[in-house]
């Protein structure tokens, strides 16, 4: 089993590690030729939300080499806030790079390679960062992330959920603190609805206008009157959640599974057209009988 490979773009990969770790402290990372996959299964808080997200790799790697005996896949659980910290220190976009015994030096032309190794017998990653510091002279930085390699019966226990046919899209930007749930409804007249009741008042805010997908399959399916609401009501908190992924994109698509769950992609690196990657979230639907 080997791995390594260069990070080619240190401040997206810090911007999606940052995105996760707000929603729990592991993630799966599934690594395989083509793509690398960030896993979240939600087994971790209450709120039960998910992340399943496929990158295409180069937008985030290069001289990437991968080999195991599992069809050239790994598949490997990392602590999120461990990795932060790695990445931050890498982030020359954040200007600060962290060396030696708990000094700051700042680094240029910062090179990042990370492999897969061991350390007394347990695997890690391994990162070297290589730059120079603000006299010039070069310096390499190496810290290590111990990581826990999935067995096969675990792999497939992991597996994405099941959920009917996405109906709206939509750009969600902030909720505040209004309630313990949130009902999300929507139509195909582009309305969204976000209604919450707390202490016997009910409080609704409406965007209209909204753009809908056109989906390949859209022609087979059944039909509804564009002015038919579909709702969900889901964990305010967990939604407060998913709405940290502005720090990958601002380009989102919503989709309300009436009475089963909102999903959400957030598309990696630029508008739908260009993305190299999407981060799809689900969120689950409460009942509140």
């Amino acid at each position: 089993m080997r791995f390594r490979t260069r990070i080619s773009n240190v401040a997206l990969l810090h911007k999606i590690v940052r995105s996760l770790a707000a929603l729990a402290k592991v993630c799966v990372v599934r690594l395989s030729p083509d793509s690398v996959h960030f896993i979240v299964p939600g087994n971790e808080g209450r709120d039960g939300v998910q992340v399943w997200s496929q990158v295409k790799v180069p937008t985030l790697f290069d001289h990437f080499r991968i080999e195991s005996n599992n069809n050239n896949e790994i598949w490997l659980e990392v602590n999120l806030d461990a990795l932060l910290k790695v990445l931050r220190s890498a982030d020359t976009s954040s200007g600060i790079a962290n060396g030696g015994r708990g000094g700051n030096t700042t680094l240029s032309d910062a090179d990042v390679m990370v492999k897969l190794n061991k350390l007394d017998g347990r695997p890690v990653w391994t990162f070297e960062i290589s730059g120079r510091t603000p006299q010039g002279n070069p310096i390499t930085i190496t810290h290590n992330v111990t990581v826990h390699i999935i067995s096969s019966r675990r792999q497939k226990e992991l597996t994405e959920p099941l959920c009917p046919p996405p109906d709206l899209k939509t750009i969600v930007s902030r909720l505040g603190h209004l309630a313990e749930d949130v009902t999300l409804a929507a139509n195909h007249n582009g309305q969204l609805d976000l209604r919450v009741k707390a202490n016997g008042v009910q409080m609704s805010t409406t965007w209209n206008n909204l753009r809908i997908p056109t989906t390949a399959d859209a022609e087979d399916t059944d039909p509804h009157p564009p002015e038919q609401m579909f709702s969900t009501t889901i964990s305010i908190r967990g939604f407060q959640k998913f709405l940290t992924s502005h720090y990958v994109s601002g380009v989102a698509i919503a989709c309300i599974c009436e009475g089963h769950c909102v999903i959400a992609y957030v598309y990696i690196g630029g508008e739908i057209d260009e993305a190299g990657g999407v981060l799809t979230f689900f969120l689950p639907a409460k009942n509140v009988d």
